[in-house]
């Protein structure tokens, strides 16, 4: 029965051909493709073997595991599949060498810093209302620079952000507030 071997850390120049020439000189293979890059066609730095037994494939890994090629030690393994658990062979079994699943406790599940939503000043008090003559509330909605600042740093609704960013541009356009606070020296 065919088995299928999982090279990794290969060095980036390895070719097909030369994988071949490796695992050819151990056991019998079917196939050897060696993972590229889409884009620039380079390899990825790993590759999958199909062993024609799986006492050949035992004895691929056994002999060229940790194997030093191009100046790097290949890892040679079971292929464990895309959809495999870390840790569990394709067979089922535990795999060595895998990470293993730890739950982490609660205490670290839980989010640590948990961001304070800023709540729309206008919801809140529905006596305030947006007026480009209110520079002191305008100001609050406006950078040093000069700048408005977004709805992810005000915590205005989009309907209230499109209000004050008129009345700010009316308040600036009346002269009432500048359009930026930085003097130049």
């Amino acid at each position: 029965m065919k088995k299928k071997l999982f090279v990794s850390n290969l060095d980036f120049e390895v070719t097909t051909d030369q994988l071949k020439e490796m695992f050819q000189g151990v056991a019998t293979i079917l196939s050897v493709v060696v993972a590229t890059d889409r884009e620039t066609k380079r390899s990825k730095g790993f590759a999958f073997v199909e062993m024609e037994s799986e006492d050949g494939a035992t004895k691929a890994i056994e002999t060229l595991n940790n194997k030093v090629v191009n100046g790097r030690p290949i890892k040679v393994c079971e292929d464990r599949g895309k959809n495999a658990p870390i840790g569990a062979s394709a067979d089922g079994g535990e795999g060595g060498g895998g990470r293993k699943f730890e739950p982490l406790p609660p205490i670290q599940r839980m989010q640590l810093f948990r961001r304070k939503r800023k709540l729309d000043p206008f919801m809140e008090d529905p006596s305030k209302t947006v007026d480009y003559k209110d520079v002191t509330m305008l100001s609050r909605f406006v950078s040093e620079r000069g700048r408005i600042l977004s709805r992810r740093l005000t915590g205005l609704s989009s309907y209230n952000q499109r209000k004050v960013t008129k009345a700010i541009k009316r308040a600036q356009s009346l002269a009432l507030m500048p359009f930026s606070n930085v003097q130049n020296h």
